[in-house]
Parts: structure tokens; sequence; C-alpha cells
């Protein structure tokens, strides 16, 4: 998270509350945005909100604007990658407002209410629970880049016409360079589809560290 242009707003970091993943304090995330000149930052922790108060008062104390989110496993649209540890496909949503606060929250406490592998939500559940949230696709872990990886161009469409249908001008189709194999893989057909469908594409970069020494010890 160090050393970034002022211009750009990370939309995709994790906490140390994204336990097993995560290593970044909340209270040093709004350090550090402060730090580097950041308008907004978005805490994605996976499966939970369990630092989204706290995030938002640090952020609010530093002068940064807080943007809540959740990085959600779902099941039932879409595959999940071979290549990382994600057992169910993680798309990536943002409270928009009041009412998107209040899905988000049913969203996440759903996810452990069920007996399962790991915390998700049926992609039923989260159409149910759409408005006031903003939908990103998920990048390499999301249910639609594992189905162009394999060349199902067609059937990846599909999965990303499916969010589209119900998330209309609040979906934006992710992408990701971070060096994968995978997300070059899936780059041209997440692209084109964007384009053909008038989607818009948003650039994200998945920080788990605030900086390369904390990737090292762990």
């Amino acid at each position: 998270m160090a050393g970034v242009d002022e211009t750009f707003v990370h939309l995709r970091v994790r906490s140390a509350y994204s336990l097993l993943e995560g290593a970044i304090k909340v209270g040093d995330i709004a350090t550090l945005a402060a730090k580097n000149g950041m308008p907004a930052v978005a805490l994605t922790d996976r499966a939970n909100l369990f630092g989204a108060l706290e995030f938002s008062q640090y952020m609010k104390d530093a002068g940064v604007q807080p943007l809540v989110a959740c990085a959600l496993p779902v099941t039932g649209i879409g595959e999940r990658g071979p290549e990382r540890w994600a057992r169910a496909p993680t798309i990536a949503l943002y409270a928009q407002n009041e009412a998107g606060w209040k899905n988000l929250m049913a969203l996440s406490s759903m996810a452990y209410l069920v007996e399962q592998l790991e915390p998700c939500v049926p992609w039923d559940e989260v159409v149910r629970h759409a408005e006031g949230l903003i939908l990103l696709s998920g990048g390499p872990d999301g249910p639609a880049d594992p189905v162009f990886v394999q060349g199902k161009t067609s059937a990846g469409g599909e999965v990303l016409a499916e969010m589209k249908r119900v998330f209309g001008d609040r979906f934006y189709v992710e992408l990701q360079r971070l060096g994968m194999p995978s997300q070059k893989a899936a780059e041209p057909g997440l692209v084109r589809w964007a384009y053909d469908n008038d989607v818009p594409i948003v650039a994200t970069n998945d920080v788990y560290f605030a900086d390369p020494s904390m990737h090292r010890a762990h």
C-alpha cells in the first residue's frame, strides 16, 4: 500500500480482520492513506465487516473517505479459480447508501449461519439484497475470470451478464494485473465483453500488506 499515486484509490484492501490473509491493522490503513494523499480507501475484508466501524472512525479522524465493503464468497454463479485458496468464487460488494449498508450486514451475517466448509452466500441471496450495493466482478478469485481462463468465452459472458442484470449501472468489470498467468488469460475476454456491453472497467490491486517487508515476514 505504500508509495501509491495520490490519484489512485484503493478499492481492495484487506485488514488483519481477514484472518490468515490480511496483515494491516485498521488504524494503519487510515494513516497510510492520509500519508499518501489518498482521498478515499475501501476496506474489503473477506466475508466479514468486523472492522467496519473501527475503520470508519480512523478514516474520519485522518480526513479520508471510508468506503465500506466486503469480499464475499458466493455459490451458485460461475466457477472458482484453481490457483487460489478460495473454495468459493468471491465478489466485491460496496455500500452505496444506508440501504446498501443494511444489505451488506445481512449478507455478511448470512455467510456464517449455514454450516459449510467456509462462510459463503448463495447468489440468489445477493440478488435479493442487491439494493444500495455496488458490485465488482471479483478479479481472479471471482466467478467470471476462471471461466474465461478456460476459454469458455460464451459462458464467461453469461456470468457477467447475470451480474449486470441484477446490478445494472452499479456493476463494474474488475481487472487486476499482478503478474498471475490467469489474469493475463482472462483479461481479453473481460475487456471485450465490457466494451460490447457498455459496462465500465475498474482496475484494482488486491492489498494484503502495507509494504513488501510484511509479505516477506508472512
